[in-house]
């Protein structure tokens, strides 16, 4: 039975075990790369955006031989590097829209798991640490991590949320399929199913208290009203996101007090951090932000290398932090401008190609590419405010879903040339 399984069936079964376990999902995706790299490594070589990424690779290389601290540079490749060979290998095998729904749906569906254990970790009791070596590895701190926030199977709360904000992303798309809004055609267990495990998320999203993850999935909400042309729901969301905001940060006498009374004190208090009102400045974004800033100007060609902010920051500010909270920032700062420059180009012209090939596609294919392209979206949003890569199940995802859409992208793009021969 298993010499039936494709290597696209080995990524989906990957995907699906992926946020329980990385190193049997790891396994997979990594058995499938070295397939792919190993039947097509002259046709990827030829490939213009494998040689971006390929420069990048060198001079984030090169960046970390010059690093003070050089043992923790190199390491820091290992959260890059791979995960680039492994998005060459996926834009191999991901060629159609249909494909998209399949990702889509077994990311989805691999978040089941992860919401009922959150959920056991919040309201039952679960407690870990569940161990089973390299198979299996669940902190699972009672109550959560940080403690009254949500966490899972994931090390920490943040972490969590991204993976959700991504779950959530694709969900949408999935239930606006489903929905028949797009043809007609109702699939009411789809659409149940779908339904249910957005619900589920939607619940995630809000115990996880993430500032970053509330407002991401807003906009995924934004975005697919946008894509619909529902201006009525838009304008019940620019209300609703106007009466949390100025609960959080209007005055009293401004009408702050009275919206005060209307939004619950959760959302407001979280959005104003007045849970934290003695905050240090040291552990403020801004601060971070501009330390960040300064390391990048004063070695704007090569960065520091890789994981050294946290060294720096340390001896300047007297406060350990694993990074700047801004993945734009910390690559600057890290390994310069050539090489963060170099990363954005490649990620940016996929993402034109992709806007680029809408008017192209049918409808239901258009909304799988859309999905793909909102759900990269929100990771890349989330790692505005924050930095989660450093976990390779956010990492392989958001590399995924960039192959996902260059994949098909580059495969309509064959077509036509095709075509117009």
């Amino acid at each position: 039975m298993l010499r039936r399984f494709t290597k696209w069936n080995w990524i989906e079964a990957g995907l699906l075990v992926f946020p329980l376990s990385p190193f049997l999902g790891g396994l997979a995706v990594v058995g499938v790369t070295l397939a792919v790299w190993w039947r097509q490594w002259r046709a990827l070589l030829n490939r213009p955006l494998v040689w971006g990424l390929g420069a990048f690779a060198l001079l984030a290389v090169v960046s970390s031989l010059m690093a003070g601290d050089r043992h923790s540079a190199l390491l820091g490749l290992f959260n890059f590097l791979p995960f680039v060979v492994v998005f060459g290998a996926m834009t191999c095998l991901i060629r159609r829209p249909s494909q998209l729904r399949q990702l889509a749906e077994a990311i989805v569906i691999s978040s089941i798991p992860v919401v009922a254990i959150g959920i056991g970790q919040m309201f039952l009791g679960w407690r870990g640490p569940i161990d089973l070596g390299l198979v299996l590895s669940w902190p699972l701190e009672p109550g959560g991590a940080p403690s009254g926030r949500m966490s899972s199977v994931f090390e920490y709360t943040n972490v969590l949320a991204n993976y959700t904000a991504i779950v959530w992303a694709l969900g949408l798309g999935l239930m606006v399929e489903a929905s028949g809004l797009q043809n007609r055609n109702i699939e009411p267990k789809r659409l149940l199913l779908w339904s249910v495990i957005l619900l589920g998320n939607a619940l995630v999203l809000l115990l996880t208290s993430s500032r970053n993850a509330w407002g991401v999935a807003f906009l995924c909400f934004v975005a697919y009203a946008v894509y619909l042309g529902w201006r009525w729901i838009l304008l019940g969301l620019g209300a609703i996101a106007a009466s949390v905001l100025g609960a959080a940060f209007l005055p009293d006498g401004s009408g702050g007090g009275w919206l005060r009374t209307l939004v619950p004190p959760y959302f407001w208090l979280r959005l104003s951090d007045k849970l934290h009102p003695d905050r240090p400045v040291e552990l403020m974004r801004v601060t971070q932000w501009r330390f960040a800033w300064e390391l990048a100007g004063d070695r704007p060609f090569f960065g520091w290398g890789l994981r050294n902010f946290t060294a720096l920051y340390e001896s300047q500010m007297g406060l350990w932090l694993g990074h700047p909270h801004n993945l734009l920032l910390m690559l600057l700062a890290e390994v310069g401008f050539p090489a963060t420059l170099m990363l954005c180009a490649v990620v940016g012209w996929v993402l034109f190609r992709g806007v680029r090939e809408f008017s192209g596609l049918e409808s239901q294919e258009r909304l799988m590419l859309f999905a793909m392209m909102v759900a990269f979206g929100a990771t890349a949003v989330f790692h505005g405010l924050d930095v989660t890569l450093f976990d390779a199940r956010i990492n392989l995802l958001g590399w995924v879903l960039l192959a996902g859409i260059e994949g098909v992208v580059r495969e309509a793009e064959r077509v036509r040339l095709n075509d117009v021969r």
